[in-house]
């Protein structure tokens, strides 16, 4: 099916720049300290990234990142002990054990990557509301917005949080008479993850309360990521009415159609 992409691109340089850095890294270490330092050096900075996904994984429940958090934790036990079986070979059986548990991690990460379940979905959520729009016209007032009523029980309202947050739909904060679903944009997941975003004043949110009245806010920064200036109103009345829909999918145990919707945008799994 062809649509319009109606978000912009998101630059793909840090997919190459990443790599690119960690070589400049070893080498440069390697020049100055030595190779087994420079070992030591790319290990000790892989452990501490490790921490990134098993923090994601203990928030989200996502058991893709728990793959990733262990390949780099196996890349930072091969790193600390190739210094030691390049200088004694009888020491090598230990490090190709590990060696293998990289590659298998390795894979498997590459698999959740490519399938796009260790991907925040904010994007998705974004082109999702902004289909059915046709209308421009750049109307953007910052306040919140009512965008439709629902019905939910606190029972499918638990089964439903735990889907959007486990399968990185949207980032939820609980409150004591509804609950706050903060759509992220990939790349922007670790300050909720980390605690160090302590509310959603200022992001784009979707509140479904527990009479079911749905209000919507959509921040200036995320409006300008559409390629055009388009009505806010319905957007915000898409935006609230797309929630309302995944929220029947839940009650109705379809969640499945809720992934393949947003599979179906074929939007890149690396931006």
């Amino acid at each position: 099916m062809f649509y319009e992409r109606k978000t912009k691109d998101k630059s793909l340089w840090h997919i190459v720049l990443y790599p690119i850095g960690f070589i400049f890294y070893f080498l440069g270490t390697a020049g100055i300290f030595g190779f087994p330092t420079a070992f030591y050096a790319v290990g000790g900075v892989f452990l501490l990234i490790s921490v990134i996904p098993f923090v994601s994984f203990w928030r989200t429940r996502n058991a893709g990142f728990l793959v990733v958090g262990l390949f780099q934790f196996f890349v930072f036990l091969v790193c600390i002990s190739a210094p030691a079986a390049i200088e004694d070979k009888s020491n090598a059986g230990m490090i190709l054990g590990f060696i293998i548990a990289m590659y298998a991690t390795m894979l498997m990460s590459g698999y959740q990557l490519l399938n796009r379940k260790i991907k925040w979905r904010g994007q998705e959520i974004f082109e999702l509301a902004a289909m059915p729009i046709e209308d421009v016209g750049n109307n953007y007032t910052a306040r919140p917005r009512p965008a439709g009523q629902t019905k939910v029980s606190k029972t499918e309202m638990i089964r439903f949080v735990d889907f959007i947050t486990t399968n990185l739909v949207a980032f939820a904060f609980r409150e004591d008479n509804r609950i706050v679903f903060v759509p992220v944009l990939p790349g922007k997941d670790n300050p909720y993850l980390f605690g160090l975003k302590k509310n959603y004043l200022e992001d784009t949110w979707i509140a479904i309360d527990y009479d079911g009245k749905v209000t919507v806010n959509i921040t200036e920064k995320d409006y300008l990521i559409f390629k055009q200036d388009l009505d806010f109103d319905q957007l915000c009345e898409s935006l609230g009415n797309l929630f309302i829909e995944f929220l029947e999918l839940s009650k109705s145990g379809q969640e499945s159609k809720i992934i393949d919707r947003m599979n179906a945008l074929r939007l890149s799994p690396l931006s």
